[in-house]
């Protein structure tokens, strides 16, 4: 039988569908973070269930609730996560719980497989999605009736009923079929759950690493073509894309020396190289936080005073339990002076961060704040196209960029080597997981880890600004 999950898994790409009703997934074990994240959610999940018995069971006598019920007609099934039965009208409503904080497309796809199947054996009567309120502040404790939002749905998935009809058999056809179906492949390889089937024998230069190809790739393969340097110069793509196809096809890096002097011109020493690490949980460990808000712990900064100095390093990291924005936002204040740049990388994501802390931190709100009318974002230099190279395989991340330009530098010895890791890591030594005997072990890994992150991209200046100097 086709299943919910099913449904979901054909919607993502057909051949994903096949692959899983033929057992040719590739074995794959969750990551450390996918498990937290499904541990959130489940969490997450029992905390709802809490939430309707209080808000909604606890006020009328005549209502039941079916925690995750099975139901199939022989071709479809269905675990739905709430039922709740009136007895007075002999008629139930849907209750589909999200970890999200708002409603998202295909909430609606899922709802509706879930109610086409439902309304053929039970009178149902409304479709609701419970969701957590983004609007939501943390107090001393946990609020359930204001971390929940419950959204009337049953309008939303009557206007997709007769699309997922459709669809949700084509997705059964599909499981029948003996062989793959063909031209029903993903286009995001990184992340396929069957590789073998939906891209083999990729090239070393697929046509899904051009920057921001989206659809394109579907008609780059109805006409056969899977590889960039085989695509046409007449086949329509932006200026960035086609930059770096001309990279790829050439095997040389396409720099625009004059572009990159102009931005390295906008620094004013002295240059402030920082980075921030954080974690979002669902519900907020402090108060005064939203639901996913990031909470700043750890940062790592460094500063050089003029062209020819060498960087001083600074750091911070806190896990003593309690929040750490206020002793985060002393720390930086202490070494970030009121002049010069401060470089980023991913400008957005540190700005947010500096409005988050001085949110948290009202009495040092304005010099955070001013922090962000000095940002520089180094990343916009290979984003924007002004340095391209095929060995960034189309992407601007710091981890792209740096082993090409900076190869002595690498995370490979790190023991923690990526920000999902850091993000755990920090949780588990908030939470007490680690041994008192391993925790300062753990913290020398984690700021060895934010260091490389913040050298990185002063490497990567020194290394531009190296080139502008030669031409």
């Amino acid at each position: 039988m086709l299943t919910k999950s099913d449904f979901l898994i054909f919607l993502d790409a057909p051949l994903h569908l096949w692959a899983t009703s033929h057992g040719q997934l590739e074995e794959k074990l969750p990551s450390a973070f996918e498990q937290f994240l499904a541990q959130q959610g489940q969490a997450v999940e029992d905390m709802a269930r809490q939430y309707l018995e209080q808000v909604i069971l606890s006020k009328n006598d005549r209502l039941r609730l079916h925690w995750q019920p099975t139901y199939d007609d022989g071709r479809f099934q269905i675990r739905a996560d709430v039922l709740i039965w009136d007895d007075a009208v002999n008629a139930c409503d849907l209750y589909e719980i999200k970890s999200a904080t708002s409603a998202q497309k295909t909430h609606t796809y899922d709802l509706a497989f879930q109610a086409l199947l439902l309304k053929t054996i039970l009178p149902l009567r409304d479709v609701y999605l419970v969701h957590i309120n983004k609007n939501y502040r943390q107090s001393d404790h946990l609020d359930l009736e204001n971390f929940f939002v419950i959204e009337p749905f049953s309008e939303q998935v009557n206007a997709r009923r007769e699309e997922v009809s459709l669809l949700r058999q084509a997705a059964w056809e599909i499981t029948q079929m003996a062989e793959p179906p063909s031209n029903s492949a993903c286009t995001k390889p990184r992340s396929c759950p069957c590789p073998a089937l939906c891209h083999p024998n990729l090239p070393e230069n697929p046509i899904y690493n051009l920057p921001h190809i989206g659809q394109k790739v579907v008609t780059l393969r109805d006409m056969g073509i899977r590889a960039i340097e085989d695509i046409p110069q007449n086949f329509t793509l932006s200026e960035r894309q086609h930059l770096h196809a001309e990279a790829v096809r050439s095997g040389q890096a396409i720099i625009n020396t004059q572009a990159i002097q102009t931005s390295l011109g906008d620094l004013h020493f002295p240059l402030y190289f920082l980075d921030y690490e954080t974690f979002n949980p669902a519900v907020p460990l402090f108060p005064g936080y939203h639901p996913y808000e990031h909470i700043v712990f750890q940062y790592s900064l460094f500063m050089i005073a003029e062209p020819a100095a060498d960087p001083c390093h600074f750091e911070a990291l806190f896990t003593d339990g309690s929040d750490p924005a206020p002793q985060i936002a002393s720390s930086l204040l202490d070494h970030v002076g009121q002049s010069g740049s401060v470089v980023v990388w991913n400008k957005s994501f540190e700005a947010g961060r500096n409005q988050d802390l001085a949110q948290h931190c009202p009495e040092q709100a304005a010099r955070l704040l001013s922090i962000n009318e000095r940002l520089y974002d180094l990343m916009l230099i290979f984003r924007d196209g002004h340095y391209i190279d095929p060995h960034f395989h189309g992407s601007a991340s710091l981890k792209a960029v740096l082993p090409v330009l900076c190869p002595d530098l690498t995370y490979t010895d790190l023991a923690i080597r990526d920000g999902e890791s850091a993000m755990l890591t920090w949780y588990r030594l908030h939470s007490g997981a680690f041994p008192p005997e391993d925790r300062q072990e753990t913290i020398t890994a984690m700021k060895a880890y934010c260091k490389m992150d913040t050298y990185g991209m002063v490497a990567i200046w020194d290394h531009l600004r190296s080139l502008c100097e030669e031409d």
